[in-house]
């Protein structure tokens, strides 16, 4: 899980190769924190510190931050958002 995602891949070709656990991150964070992974990854680190949060994510991914940081990388380099894709294609 290391590894980037590449950036010379679509955002769909990209969803296409990702586990279903990974696509709802993608759709969670589109529909929970409008599309920001700054905001979904502070709340899994409140969450993880004790802290209040706003969402408890139980997506059956090794390390939800991880998984944050690796998607929100992709789409900086790529200059493209998953929120872009229609949102039957997530899931």
């Amino acid at each position: 899980m290391s590894h980037q995602l590449d950036p010379a891949l679509s955002p769909a070709q990209i969803l296409a190769s990702l586990d279903a656990s990974a696509r709802r991150l993608i759709v969670a964070v589109r529909t929970l924190y409008a599309g920001s992974w700054d905001d979904c990854a502070e709340d899994i680190r409140r969450r993880r510190a004790g802290r209040p949060y706003l969402f408890r994510l139980d997506l059956g991914l090794d390390d939800e931050l991880q998984w944050v940081h690796r998607l929100a990388l992709y789409e900086s380099v790529r200059g493209e958002s998953f929120a872009a894709l229609p949102l039957e294609n997530l899931r």
